[in-house]
């Protein structure tokens, strides 16, 4: 019985061990920053181009080099679409060298966009892309976070092996 026991409690700690190491395999990075990748997009000789730092939930994050005055739907269109979990209604876009203008003309550090909002009122709502632009777009926030996804797993994992163990001694008895 004592070894029926040991067999399950053991079994439980590794098996609770492999969710907590899928759990942080599938988090990767936060903003899709793994690997370092420069596009650049030139449509005639000696083009101005101007750099643009494209983040988070992207197919092909990166610095790219644009043509002045490239609209960001273009943008995202030449980097491959975003992922199925990009927050479209969060885009962050922030410059580190000058302020932003903003749709009421204000000037701001960063401005937050609202790509489906954009569409819907039309291309000339479409935010027009400047040199050192920042573009962030953040991934939507899951229903269960990984934090309690683990904690239901190490729960679960406990309760099966108490549940476990009740029907092994039960058995042992009768």
């Amino acid at each position: 019985m004592r070894r029926s026991m040991a067999i399950v409690i053991l079994y439980s700690v590794l098996l609770s061990q492999s969710f907590a190491v899928t759990n942080e395999f599938q988090k990767g990075s936060k903003y899709n920053v793994n690997s370092s990748s420069e596009f650049i997009f030139e449509s005639y000789p000696n083009q101005e181009l101007i750099p643009i730092r494209l983040l988070g939930a992207i197919k092909n994050a990166g610095l790219y080099h644009i043509p002045a005055n490239m609209k960001l739907t273009t943008l995202l269109a030449l980097a491959g679409g975003t992922s199925a979990d990009a927050d479209l209604e969060k885009i962050v876009i922030g410059n580190d060298q000058q302020m932003i203008q903003g749709s009421n003309g204000e000037e701001t550090k960063s401005l937050t966009i609202d790509l489906e909002e954009t569409l819907k009122k039309g291309a000339k709502n479409d935010y027009t892309l400047v040199s050192n632009d920042i573009v962030l777009i953040k991934n939507k926030s899951p229903i269960v976070s990984n934090d309690a996804f683990r904690t239901i797993s190490i729960v679960s994992v406990i309760l099966t092996s108490i549940l476990t163990a009740i029907v092994i001694k039960d058995r042992y008895k009768k």
